[in-house]
Order: C-alpha cells, then structure tokens, then sequence
C-alpha cells in the first residue's frame, strides 16, 4: 500500500523522463511535508487542537519518514500550528524527496538512472518501470472527479495536494481540466474534508506563494 507521500511523488514525476514536472517542482517538497503530516493526522498519531499541532500517540507507524516526522513534533518544547510544521518538516526531514522516491524505487514502481547534465554535472532520474500503482491512482482520481465516486478521506487529502502542488493539468487531459478544476474545488471544500487537511493545503499554497513572490522579485531586480 503506497502512503499518501508516494501517491503525490508518482504524480508529480514524469513517467519517461523522471524528473519532477516543471510546476510542481516549487511546492512538491512542501506537499510531501504536508503530506506526513495528513497521514499521522489519518493514523490519529496526532491530532489538530485548538490550532496547533498534538501528538496523540507516539507509538511507532513502522515507517520511517512518517515515524522521524512523529519524533520531531514530539520533541518541540511546545505546540505549534500546522504551517509551522510544514516549513519545519521541510527543512528538518533531509533528503524528503529523494527518500519518498528511494521508497518507490524498492517497490520496484520506479528505478534510478544517472545521466550528467552538460556531460559533467552528474544528475538522477527516476523513470516509471511498473505504470499499474500511479494508473490505478489516477483511475481513481478520474471516476471520483469526472463520474461522480464517492470519495474516501484519502482521496480528497490526494486531490487537495495534487490541486496545491499544480498537478491538475498533469492528471487530467485538456478537454476536461475546466470540469476538473471546478470539481475538485468542490470536493476539498465540501463539508467531508476534516479541519486540518484544509488547514495543511493551506500552509503549503501560502509557503509556496511566497517564494514565487521572492523569486519573482529577484529576477526582477536582477
């Protein structure tokens, strides 16, 4: 079974190429975060009270990243929202993209390939070897948005990531984005989805925005 982690790096990596999609690639690292957070928050290792973030149960989930992140909250002085922990889990959590992809990399869904770029500086990718998992994914994804499936509280968590990292285009094909993007707007902020998912799609849309913003102002002035 793939954590909700894994679900969102398949998406975001191109099948052939390997590499993460161009506009994804400013808040992947912030949807992977958000999303160790929404699965301990599923696997009720932690909760959302009052705002800020509290560890339930720290009983081991028997995964790595998810149990460093469980550490990590746990050994903060004090409680903290979520927008706190979204920046922290980035900075803090090393290698969180390339360990999401290594994880895959096991499940034999992906392999490494290493190429250099400009003949000299070395460079991986991670192309698709075994397409069944991410086909499955987005199977779901269509019949929930376009059919009208009733979705599960993972899928709905799924779709508000694939909507924050700018993914919409990449899952669904041109003549049924505009449908698409209305219907998944509808879904996330239906009365279904809890509190703190929102609350994590919001951190990681207000992180990202400022960073365009910084990038934006220093090409500017450049």
């Amino acid at each position: 079974m793939l954590s909700l982690s894994e679900k969102l790096m398949l998406l975001a990596l191109h099948d052939e190429k390997g590499s993460v999609i161009f506009s994804a690639s400013t808040a992947l690292p912030y949807g992977l975060a958000g999303a160790l957070i929404i699965d301990l928050l599923f696997q009720e290792r932690i909760a959302l009270v009052e705002g800020k973030i509290k560890v339930r149960n720290p009983r081991p989930t028997g995964d790595g990243l998810l149990d460093e992140t469980l550490q990590l909250i746990r050994a903060s002085d004090k409680s903290r929202d979520i927008k706190y922990w979204v920046q922290r889990i980035y900075s803090k959590v090393k290698n969180l993209q390339k360990r999401v992809t290594n994880g895959l990399i096991e499940k034999k869904i992906l392999e490494r390939r290493e190429q250099k770029i400009l003949w000299v500086f070395p460079s991986n990718r991670y192309p698709t070897i075994d397409g069944a998992p991410e086909n499955e994914i987005r199977k779901n994804i269509h019949e929930i948005v376009l059919r009208y499936k009733a979705p599960e509280k993972d899928d709905i968590a799924l779709l508000s990531l694939v909507k924050s990292c700018d993914l919409i285009n990449e899952v669904f094909d041109k003549p049924d984005r505009k449908i698409a993007k209305k219907r998944i707007e509808a879904i996330i902020t239906g009365e279904i989805i809890g509190k703190a998912v929102t609350e994590v799609v919001t951190a990681v849309v207000a992180i990202t925005a400022v960073i365009g913003a910084s990038v934006a102002v220093t090409a500017a002035t450049s």
